[in-house]
C-alpha cells in the first residue's frame, strides 16, 4: 500500500513538472518574434487599409517583402560593420564615423526604395502605392502602440510606488 501511495505521489509530481514545462514552452513560443506572423499581419493590415484587391495584393507583396529583406540586410550590414570596425568604446571621433556609417545606410535604403517604385508601378497604380505607403506608416504606428500597451500591462514593468 505504501509503495502504491508513493508511486501515485511520484506520478503526480512528474505530471505537474511535465505540465509546467509544456506551459513554459507554449509561453516561449508566444513571446518569440515570428517573421512570418509579422508579415501576415502587415499584409492583412495594408491590404485592408489600402483597399487592395486580391490580385493587386498578389502582385504587390512579393516585391514589397523583397525590398523589406534588402533594407533589413543593409541595416544589418551597417550594424555589423560598426561593431567590428569600432568596437564597444567610442571616442567623439568614432561616434562621428558611426553616425556617418548609419547615414550612409539610410541613403542606400532611400535609393533602393526609389528603385522599387518602378517595380511597384508595374504591379499597381500610383494611387494604390500612395495608399500602401500611408497604410505602412499606420501599421508601424499601430505596432508600436500595441507594444507600448503590452509593456504597460506587464506586471514586471509596473513601478513600485
Amino acid at each position: 500500500m505504501k509503495k502504491t501511495i508513493i508511486f501515485i505521489i511520484t506520478l503526480f509530481a512528474f505530471s505537474a513538472t511535465f505540465f509546467a514545462q509544456e506551459q513554459n514552452k507554449k509561453e516561449d513560443k508566444k513571446k518569440r518574434f515570428s517573421l512570418e506572423e509579422f508579415q501576415n499581419r502587415q499584409r492583412e493590415f495594408i491590404t485592408k487599409h489600402a483597399r487592395l484587391t486580391p490580385e493587386e495584393a498578389e502582385a504587390f507583396f512579393p516585391i514589397f517583402f523583397e525590398l523589406q529583406k534588402k533594407k533589413w540586410l543593409i541595416n544589418k550590414e551597417a550594424r555589423n560593420k560598426v561593431e567590428s570596425k569600432y568596437g564597444k568604446e567610442h571616442s567623439e571621433e568614432k561616434c562621428l564615423l558611426i553616425v556617418n556609417e548609419f547615414a550612409d545606410a539610410k541613403i542606400k535604403i532611400a535609393e533602393l526604395e526609389k528603385e522599387y517604385i518602378e517595380k511597384y508601378l508595374k504591379a499597381i497604380s500610383a494611387k494604390k502605392l500612395l495608399g500602401i505607403q500611408r497604410a505602412e506608416d499606420n501599421f508601424q504606428k499601430d505596432m508600436l502602440r500595441r507594444m507600448w500597451d503590452r509593456g504597460r500591462k506587464n506586471p514586471r514593468n509596473q513601478h513600485k510606488k
